[in-house]
């Protein structure tokens, strides 16, 4: 498996460039189209408008300079209504969405805005986080995964075309509170495997405690990773996404660059 069509949504903040970078690097590798989308919101001022405009533009310009097929699609509406509706008439298989950092992560109309993308859009979704402009190539990718990995192939596949598309070295981090901390459980290591399998570095790191935010951003400040890819296991999740999960709370202070990926509903 791997992508066709990936769309990414851009706003008039900066940090949605930096975004659609990752979508522009996995659309190279891939030899994927691209969407690059924005949805103004009624009332939207000149100004959010022009900016808007002004991401699109350049961005178009990027994906032609590195040989992707692109398009761009403005919209006047709800983005929590028009995008999955474009998204599945496009048939589009991977969908990138920006979290402004200059927002209080899990405010009630964000909130909102993400549940409601995260239930309605089929296609794999990303959600993502970027504290950090200045380096928008991540080196070094953390992958916290429990004893079971739920949606293994569809998560081996994303954490694949990315980890390629970069050439970056990933690590695999497991906590666990009554295993021996040497031990990695099997389905770990043979995630790991896998991408070994197809040229991936891969790291695989064990430890003794509850798979937190707080142990997962030591681990990310520690090792010196500068993007953490969490996985979202399905649709129970997702009501306790922004109530004290460890997604949730790396998500909402993140160490570095951070992806929540949510597998084809």
């Amino acid at each position: 498996m791997s992508y066709h069509k990936i769309f990414s949504v851009i706003n008039e903040h900066t940090v949605s460039t930096v975004i659609a970078r990752y979508a522009l690097s996995i659309a190279q590798s891939c030899r994927a189209e691209l969407v690059l989308y924005a949805a103004l919101s009624d009332g939207s001022s000149e100004s959010i408008r022009r900016e808007t405009d002004r991401h699109l533009e350049h961005l178009m310009i990027v994906a032609s300079e590195l040989g992707i097929t692109a398009t761009r699609i403005t919209e006047n509406g709800n983005i929590s209504t028009l995008l999955p509706k474009r998204v599945h008439e496009e048939k589009a298989d991977l969908v990138f969405y920006p979290l402004s950092p200059y927002k209080r992560y899990g405010t009630d109309r964000q909130r909102l805005t993400v549940r409601q993308l995260l239930r309605s859009i089929k296609p794999d979704m990303v959600v993502m986080r970027a504290i950090s402009m200045a380096k928008p190539h991540p080196g070094h990718i953390l992958v916290p995964l429990g004893k079971s990995i739920s949606h293994k192939e569809r998560r081996l596949t994303f954490i694949l075309e990315l980890a390629k598309s970069y050439r970056s070295q990933v690590t695999l981090y497991h906590l666990s509170a009554t295993r021996d901390v040497s031990e990695m459980p099997d389905a770990v290591t043979r995630f790991g495997k896998q991408l070994v399998q197809q040229n991936i570095t891969v790291l695989e790191r064990t430890g003794r405690g509850r798979l937190g935010s707080k142990a997962i951003a030591v681990e990310a400040i520690t090792h010196h990773n500068d993007l953490i890819v969490l996985g979202v296991s399905g649709r129970g999740f997702l009501r306790r996404l922004f109530f004290g999960n460890p997604a949730g709370d790396v998500m909402h202070t993140p160490p570095c660059n951070v992806i929540l990926f949510r597998p084809h509903l």
